[in-house]
This record gives structure tokens, sequence and C-alpha cells, in this order.
């Protein structure tokens, strides 16, 4: 019974998770056909999606733990599993419509290619937390918002505006007139992240994993900046270094 209710689910996304589920019906129920709760969680975290389900009208089946795992397999779903229409991004005009205007202060983040789902999630929660008005993604050659990201995001990747765009320094140069500085983070960078303060209107870019920001969206960029860093590693994790520039700017900014 219950695999025939999903037959036709399986090729929309797949959300797992109690904050990404819980997130997900509170902000876009509409898209969500229905939600999988295992019948082994802990009672007060069933009543509350059950609640939360009820509330939105949607659909919900009491199942066995093994069937959350056949939809997320070796993912922490926490007995909680949804499907629903993917999630909706934007293009980059229509991005840029829903925008604080000038001369207010407003972030954007750029990942130029990132290919882990991890990583992208956790720079559209620290976007969240930090009132970043968008995040800008590539259409070819990087991760996509997909269940993993949303559950890493906590959800956020359901509220934060996504934008998916076809050319990264093309995009740099429109942000660019619309007031915007454009700031790559790359350890070849003229001065450290922390030597000057980042104006109200920017663009952060994070580069992908290994290959770091490319050439081309580096020559479109206002400013390269480095953040320093003692000992071997050599390089910080993207979304980590994502976090430090994205704090910068609202330190930054605190009394603008």
């Amino acid at each position: 019974m219950i695999e025939q209710k999903q037959k036709n689910n399986e090729a929309r996304e797949i959300i797992f998770g109690r904050n990404a589920v819980l997130s997900l019906l509170e902000s876009r129920a509409e898209t969500v056909t229905r939600v999988l709760v295992s019948k082994t969680i802990k009672p007060h975290i069933k009543s509350e999606v059950l609640d939360a389900c009820r509330a939105s009208k949607i659909p919900f089946d009491l199942v066995e733990n093994s069937l959350c795992e056949k939809y997320a397999p070796s993912q922490n779903h926490q007995g909680v599993v949804a499907f629903a229409t993917p999630v909706a991004s934007l293009d980059l005009e229509d991005l840029i419509k829903i925008l604080p205007p000038t001369p207010n202060k407003c972030l954007l983040i750029v990942c130029d290619h990132l290919e882990d789902p991890h990583n992208l999630g956790a720079i559209i929660r620290t976007a969240e937390t930090a009132g970043a008005s968008g995040v800008i993604i590539p259409k070819r050659g990087g991760v996509s918002v997909t269940g993993v990201v949303i559950k890493v995001s906590a959800g956020a990747a359901t509220r934060v505006p996504v934008a998916r765009i076809t050319n990264v320094a093309n995009t740099l140069k429109r942000l660019q007139e619309e007031n915007f500085w454009v700031t790559a983070l790359d350890m070849d960078g003229r001065d450290t992240l922390f030597k000057e303060d980042l104006p109200p209107r920017s663009v952060l870019v994070v580069g992908a994993e290994g290959n770091g920001v490319s050439q081309a969206a580096k020559k479109s960029c206002d400013d390269v900046r480095f953040i320093p860093m003692a000992g071997n590693v050599g390089s910080l994790n993207a979304s980590v270094a994502a976090a430090l520039a994205i704090y910068e700017w609202v330190r930054s900014t605190n009394n603008t």
C-alpha cells in the first residue's frame, strides 16, 4: 500500500531529517506530497511532525524504520522522510528584483562550482543566520539544492533565495552594476580578509573544493582576500572559509 503511494513520488525531491522536514512543512508545505514517519522515533518528535502534517493537511504514514532507510540510505534521516517537488530556484534577474535597493546593506554569496552538498548546505545555513539575501550557484558543474543540502542547512535552503546562473564571471559583473562590491576568498589574495571592513553591499565568492575560485571569476572581482593560517594544513574547508567571511561582513556592517 505505502509502496504504491510512493510510486509517483520517487521522481520528486526526497527531504529527510526532523528539522529539514519541519522547516519544509512550515515554509513550503504546498510542495510536500507525503511524509513518512518511523514508528520507532521518540514520541515527542513523532507528535511534532504529525501535528505539523495535520496543520498543513499533508498526508503521512507511520512506517517501519526500514522504509525510511530505503528512501534515505546511509543518511541520518532521524526517522522522518518527506516527498516534495524540487526546491524552486530563481534566475539572477529575479533575485535582483527582490534584493534591498541601494544604499541598503545586502549580502550575497556566490558558490563557484562547489561539489560537496555538505559544504553548500552549511554555507546556506550560515547565510541565513547572518541575514544574507541570497545564495548563487551555477546551473552546471556544481552541486544543486538536494535533500542532503536541505538536511545539512537545517531547512534554510527552503527559505534563503537561491539563484542558478550560467556564468559566474558574467554574474559578478552584473552584480557590480547593482552597486555590489565583489570579494573573492583565495590564498592569492592581496590582503587578509580582516585588514579592511567589507562594504555594506557585498558579494562573497567561495571557490570549489580543491580548485578554489576560477581565474575568470577572480578577474571579475573587485578584491581578493585570503584568510591567514598557521600550521601545515594549507587551506580551510569551503564552508568554514565562507562562514568566517560572512561573519566578517556582519562585523563590518554592524553599525550601518
